[in-house]
């Protein structure tokens, strides 16, 4: 039988980002994605016959959350003004896609459980607004070098 306490609750899981070694979770956050890929190169020749064969070639990351939207959240998460300003700064920051320890609203990385960690720069935000509706937000950022896992 398989060990069940080595599962990760979904629940746990946050983006934490910021700049020096201050990383704060996301305001109101209702889901946070990790997308490791590698991209391949071709190297087919005449002697691959009807087949394609690849290489490998460079890894690529990128990270994504979705959340209700809220300005000027005050406490130890990033509101939507502090990530605009990173957005419109334009420089990389730090991204934490990490298990949450601590209590609401004041979480923080969970440093006894693995975590991925690196730089990237925020690439789009998407803000919605339907009627009769709690707005949200939708924030990409993408990764540049290296994703550690620590």
């Amino acid at each position: 039988m398989a060990d069940n306490s080595k599962l990760v609750y979904g629940g746990d899981m946050m983006l934490f980002v910021g700049s020096g070694t201050t990383k704060q979770p996301l305001a109101f956050s209702q889901s946070a994605k990790l997308s490791v890929s590698m991209k391949t190169r071709e190297i087919s020749s005449k002697d691959s016959g009807n087949w394609t064969e690849k290489a490998n070639g460079k890894y690529d990351w990128n990270a994504s959350t979705d959340g209700l939207l809220a300005f000027a959240v005050t406490g130890n998460t990033t509101s939507m003004d502090a990530i605009y300003n990173l957005f419109l700064a334009g420089t990389a920051i730090n991204v934490v896609f990490a298990s949450k320890t601590g209590t609401s609203p004041i979480w923080t990385v969970d440093a006894a459980k693995k975590n991925f960690s690196g730089l990237g720069v925020i690439s789009s935000i998407d803000n919605n607004a339907g009627d009769n509706d709690t707005a949200t937000y939708s924030i990409s950022i993408e990764g540049t070098g290296v994703l550690s896992m620590l």
